[in-house]
């Protein structure tokens, strides 16, 4: 099984980022953005401006729909390559594949995650003003306007998102290659552990569940990568024919 994995210490989407600002309440501050994910290191359709919600929210709707595409193409590109290399094929650094991406070969398949929340404007801006301001110094008003601050970013990013997924109510891929919900429940047990469960949560801002624009797809590995392939089809020729093969095999 070959698997690259985000590394832990990264925040690739809305569910971990919840986590991460609970844990900032206990004052233990998250680390800030990452310059590989920032506009200037950052191929141009992964370059997203921050402007209004609504300007965010249709340029966060877009990306996410190209790199759906791009995933969607990916169940049949991924045979024409020896080795995958998905830097090449998503347009991205070895960093930026490391933060962004999470791909698993398993025995007979393929599962691979693309984390869109990272590159939102919305998202780095939380993130890093998380990193940058401690949550329980100076007087009880600048308590009180850093706490504030931030969840009134953090509710924006919220907007963002809903507003992007509205976008794309109707779009083929994403639907299906929605991994929100698999996004969520990965990061669950954790933000159990945190304390971090129910709706009066401020980070819930009264909701059930966190939205995220993460995209997850499991395909079949190509035959000829799948390892024991030639000992099954030895095991299936004496099977079906008996004594040794003579085909070849």
């Amino acid at each position: 099984m070959i698997e690259a994995r985000a590394a832990t210490s990264t925040i690739p989407s809305v569910p971990a980022l919840a986590l991460a600002l609970h844990r900032w309440r206990q004052r233990i501050p998250p680390p800030p953005v990452e310059e590989a994910l920032k506009p200037p290191a950052l191929a141009p359709m992964y370059r997203l401006s921050a402007g209004s919600v609504a300007e965010e929210a249709r340029a966060a709707a877009q990306l996410t729909a190209e790199v759906a595409e791009r995933m969607r193409r990916l169940t049949r590109a991924y045979g024409e390559w020896r080795v995958f290399e998905p830097g090449p094929y998503f347009d991205l650094t070895p960093r930026q594949v490391e933060l962004l991406t999470h791909i698993v070969e398993r025995v007979s398949t393929v599962h691979v995650v693309f984390y869109i929340d990272a590159l939102l404007p919305a998202f780095q801006a939380v993130q890093n003003y998380a990193a940058e301001m401690a949550p329980n110094t100076g007087s009880v008003e600048q308590i009180e306007m850093v706490h504030e601050t931030l969840l009134e970013r953090w509710r924006r990013l919220l907007e963002v998102i809903d507003g992007a997924r509205l976008h794309l109510v109707e779009d083929v891929n994403f639907l299906g290659l929605s991994g929100a919900r698999e996004e969520q429940e990965r990061w669950l047990p954790m933000a159990r552990v945190a304390g971090l469960n129910g709706s009066a949560d401020w980070l819930l801002a009264g909701r059930r569940t966190l939205p995220s624009l993460t995209l997850s797809i499991e395909f079949p590995l190509p035959a000829f990568r799948q390892p024991g392939r030639k000992r099954r089809l030895m095991r299936t020729w004496r099977r079906l024919y008996g004594g040794s093969s003579a085909g070849g095999y």
